[in-house]
């Protein structure tokens, strides 16, 4: 009686975590890329923006997405 219990109850559970596991991320890989205001802000100042996660994002080459910003950084 207990494995009858189990059984779907671990079934249930499986198929919940290999859910969890096809998802993926929902964003593309190519996203387009669009820079934080911040940045743009400091960029038309001439400047290049002093927040530390701008900072982070800009070492990996990539936009911050924490300021509104996403993709990676557009070549000039």
């Amino acid at each position: 009686m207990k494995s009858a219990r189990i059984l779907p109850s671990l079934l249930v559970a499986a198929s919940l975590f290999a859910g969890v596991a096809f998802a993926g991320d929902a964003k593309p890989a190519n996203a387009e890329s669009k820079e934080a205001k911040c940045c743009m802000k400091a960029a038309k100042d001439g400047k290049t923006c002093d927040h530390s996660c701008c900072t982070e994002a800009a070492a990996a080459g990539k936009n911050c997405e924490k300021c509104g910003g996403s993709g990676t950084i557009a070549k000039k």
